[in-house]
């Protein structure tokens, strides 16, 4: 009787085990074993999902290896990024440096840069070629498209005054980040404010190379790019999820610039309107200017960021917008939790 009854317990476990799956264990579309249980995130990005080493991290298990559940939404400009990150919308944000520093310096947001993604500014200003458009001051009296709460409007007036021409002058055309590209090329506005990762879509619709002034190049204004931003209560309470996010991301990176021609099949995966073969172009255009990894990469791994440079980048900001406070480093950024163990570009 004994007997029947172990045998009868043990035919139980094998049918549950079979309807279940193996307990407390699943495994994600890289095959990397899981806990049931992964802590559970939102990363919020800058705008539409174009950039590769967030869908990279994901799909190659690196947020998987931290026990994490990533979600990953589309943003509408930096702007916008860092006010859902301030009101707790999301754990996590992509957005422009800048935003995130006249945020503060306007409303005092609570929230903070924990690793820098780009780290260069990539942002450029594209115009027709028949406009007889030689220098940035001849951008006046021209019409441009952008984004209210995109890092190049907001940061547009410190291209101008770095290049000596009056932004007043410029009549905006302020439309979804979806359509800026098509309504350029149609003809709709004399310029395009956009970033680097967008002059081979624009190439591609035109057909022909494009010509654009460079906000870094052009400008002058060497600075941080894009970071990812957190809101200073979840740093304060929950630093090991902050360290685990930043660990799965920044391997994103690693793998992304090592492996560029991988990264549209990738991204096609989890957002089936991309164009595989110009996703991979616009991420080697932005390497290939140097937008993504600098001496600092190098030198001490992806994500970090330099007191000095950032006080540069503050005041480059607040001059812009001839705002006088004082913002210490220490408010807008932390390097405290990038890996013990720095995650440096492939050789």
């Amino acid at each position: 009787m004994g007997r029947k009854v172990a045998f009868s317990l043990s035919v139980a476990l094998l049918v549950i085990s079979l309807i279940l799956g193996p307990i407390g264990c699943s495994t994600d579309p890289a095959g990397t074993p899981t806990q049931a249980k992964r802590d559970k995130v939102i990363l919020n990005l800058q705008f539409l999902p174009e950039d590769p080493a967030c869908w990279v991290a994901l799909d190659k298990g690196f947020w998987a290896e931290q026990n994490l559940d990533v979600q990953i939404i589309r943003g509408y400009g930096s702007g916008d990024t860092v006010t859902k990150i301030a009101s707790k919308k999301a754990e996590f944000g992509i957005a422009d440096i800048g935003n995130l520093i006249l945020a503060q310096a306007q409303d005092n947001v609570n929230v903070k840069a924990v690793g820098v993604f780009k780290n260069s500014y990539g942002g450029i200003i594209i115009y027709r070629d028949n406009l007889g458009i030689n220098s940035p001051k001849d951008l006046e009296g021209k019409s441009i498209i952008g984004a209210a709460s995109s890092s190049v409007t907001t940061f547009f007036p410190a291209f101008a005054k770095s290049t000596g021409f009056d932004p007043s002058k410029v009549k905006w055309q302020f439309l979804d980040t979806a359509l800026h590209v098509t309504a350029f090329v149609q003809g709709q506005a004399d310029t395009l404010s956009t970033t680097f990762k967008y002059v081979p879509k624009v190439e591609k619709l035109m057909g022909k190379q494009v010509k654009y002034f460079s906000y870094s190049k052009d400008g002058g204004l060497d600075r941080y790019g894009e970071v990812i931003i957190a809101h200073q209560d979840l740093i304060a309470q929950n630093p090991d999820l902050v360290r685990r996010f930043l660990a799965g991301f920044l391997k994103g990176v690693q793998y992304s610039v090592a492996n560029p021609t991988e990264v549209g099949k990738i991204e096609k995966k989890y957002v089936p309107e991309t164009d595989p073969d110009l996703a991979v172009k616009m991420w080697q255009t932005e390497l290939a200017n140097k937008v993504i990894l600098g001496e600092e990469s190098k030198s001490h791994g992806i994500g970090w960021m330099d007191k000095d440079r950032m006080s540069k980048t503050i005041r480059m900001v607040l001059d812009a917008y001839n705002l006088k406070q004082e913002i210490s480093p220490e408010k807008v950024y932390t390097t405290e939790f990038l890996p013990k163990v720095p995650i440096y570009p492939e050789k």
